[in-house]
């Protein structure tokens, strides 16, 4: 991923957060971390306007997956979302959690996978407010973005400049939550979806 960045710079970052937060299931996070490592350790790409772009990318991702929602519904989520990873379960999930939580969905979906690539349809498909989307889904995508690219630096960071303890510390950090957050997600997801159809059944 790193050589990619290499040669094309963030714009291919931030077209992959971009499809991503429409729906697609292409590897932002992945992407959005490589290239934060790479400017890290070689200095060859500066963080700024890669940080400047992926917020950019994340923000209209998001709005374009609104409205899309708004147009289609969940028509479109159920013809096409098994392909896509959103299969009917984590669909019921996903329904389920936004009428629930509403914006604060929209603002934890966009640090979870799978959740993310439905969070901006799933708000559209349900008529939720324009203004309150748009709040929480911006500010989702500047703490998402700034979050997974600052720590990523700092990993790279760590690899260079060994003696910094505070660039290990935030390099560790970056590892456990890469790990941590998708293994959670599927370790629980069997549990929720059991929860939901109980209640459904109440």
């Amino acid at each position: 991923m790193a050589q990619f960045v290499s040669i094309y710079g963030v714009w291919l970052v931030a077209g992959f957060i971009a499809l991503e937060s429409v729906g697609l299931p292409l590897p932002a996070e992945a992407a959005l971390m490589a290239a934060a490592i790479f400017a890290a350790r070689t200095h060859e790409l500066d963080i700024r306007p890669l940080i400047a772009a992926a917020i950019l990318a994340a923000v209209l991702g998001n709005v374009a997956g609104f409205w899309i929602g708004r147009r289609f519904g969940y028509r479109l989520l159920a013809q096409y979302g098994n392909r896509l990873g959103l299969t009917e379960g984590r669909l019921r999930i996903g329904q389920w959690l936004f009428m629930r939580y509403g914006g604060m969905f929209v603002f934890a979906a966009r640090f979870l996978p799978f959740l993310r690539n439905m969070a901006a349809v799933l708000a559209g498909a349900n008529r939720m407010a324009q203004h309150r989307f748009y709040v929480a889904s911006s500010t989702a995508a500047v703490a998402w973005v700034l979050c997974y690219a600052l720590a990523a630096y700092s990993l790279g960071g760590a690899f260079t400049e060994l003696a910094s303890p505070a660039a290990i510390v935030l390099g560790a950090v970056a590892v456990l939550i890469i790990l941590a957050v998708p293994a959670l997600i599927v370790r629980y997801e069997k549990r929720l979806l059991a929860k939901i159809e109980a209640e459904a059944a109440s």
